[in-house]
Protein backbone atom coordinates (compact mmCIF):
# COMPACT_ATOMS: atom_id res chain seq x y z
CA UNK A 1 0.00 0.00 0.00
CA UNK A 2 1.33 3.42 -0.98
CA UNK A 3 1.65 6.20 1.58
CA UNK A 4 0.70 8.72 -1.08
CA UNK A 5 -2.55 8.94 -2.98
CA UNK A 6 -2.54 8.91 -6.74
CA UNK A 7 -2.63 12.49 -8.07
CA UNK A 8 -5.91 13.74 -9.49
CA UNK A 9 -7.11 16.73 -11.50
CA UNK A 10 -7.19 18.90 -8.38
CA UNK A 11 -3.53 18.14 -7.72
CA UNK A 12 -2.80 18.98 -11.35
CA UNK A 13 -4.61 22.30 -11.05
CA UNK A 14 -2.72 23.19 -7.86
CA UNK A 15 0.62 22.28 -9.41
CA UNK A 16 -0.11 24.45 -12.47
CA UNK A 17 -0.88 27.40 -10.20
CA UNK A 18 2.25 26.68 -8.16
CA UNK A 19 4.43 26.77 -11.27
CA UNK A 20 3.08 30.21 -12.18
CA UNK A 21 4.84 31.49 -9.06
CA UNK A 22 8.08 31.52 -11.02
CA UNK A 23 7.06 34.95 -12.31
CA UNK A 24 6.63 36.30 -8.77
CA UNK A 25 9.92 34.71 -7.69
CA UNK A 26 11.80 36.38 -10.56
CA UNK A 27 10.19 39.74 -9.78
CA UNK A 28 11.30 39.39 -6.16
CA UNK A 29 14.82 38.61 -7.28
CA UNK A 30 14.79 41.68 -9.51
CA UNK A 31 13.66 43.83 -6.58
CA UNK A 32 16.51 42.74 -4.30
CA UNK A 33 19.23 42.54 -6.96
CA UNK A 34 20.32 46.15 -6.86
CA UNK A 35 20.00 46.53 -3.11
CA UNK A 36 21.25 43.44 -1.39
CA UNK A 37 23.11 40.92 -3.55
CA UNK A 38 26.28 40.68 -5.60
CA UNK A 39 26.24 39.29 -9.13
CA UNK A 40 27.56 35.95 -7.84
CA UNK A 41 24.83 35.74 -5.22
CA UNK A 42 22.13 36.48 -7.79
CA UNK A 43 23.59 33.86 -10.14
CA UNK A 44 23.50 31.28 -7.32
CA UNK A 45 19.90 32.21 -6.55
CA UNK A 46 18.98 31.87 -10.24
CA UNK A 47 20.62 28.44 -10.38
CA UNK A 48 18.57 27.40 -7.34
CA UNK A 49 15.33 28.80 -8.78
CA UNK A 50 16.05 27.00 -12.06
CA UNK A 51 16.52 23.67 -10.29
CA UNK A 52 13.45 24.19 -8.10
CA UNK A 53 11.18 24.93 -11.05
CA UNK A 54 12.69 22.13 -13.10
CA UNK A 55 11.56 19.77 -10.33
CA UNK A 56 8.13 21.42 -10.07
CA UNK A 57 7.52 21.16 -13.81
CA UNK A 58 8.67 17.52 -13.85
CA UNK A 59 6.23 16.74 -11.04
CA UNK A 60 3.48 18.62 -12.87
CA UNK A 61 4.09 16.61 -16.05
CA UNK A 62 4.07 13.33 -14.11
CA UNK A 63 0.72 14.31 -12.58
CA UNK A 64 -0.60 15.21 -16.03
CA UNK A 65 0.49 11.80 -17.38
CA UNK A 66 -1.19 10.06 -14.46
CA UNK A 67 -4.41 11.97 -15.06
CA UNK A 68 -4.32 10.99 -18.75
CA UNK A 69 -3.84 7.31 -17.84
CA UNK A 70 -6.70 7.48 -15.36
CA UNK A 71 -9.02 8.99 -17.98
CA UNK A 72 -9.57 12.17 -15.97
CA UNK A 73 -10.03 14.26 -19.12
CA UNK A 74 -13.12 13.14 -20.96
Amino acid sequence: MSLFKSPDRFDLEQQILDCWRVVDDLKTLGDVYDREHTDDQVLNILIGVTELYDQKFNKLFETFETCIKQGVFK
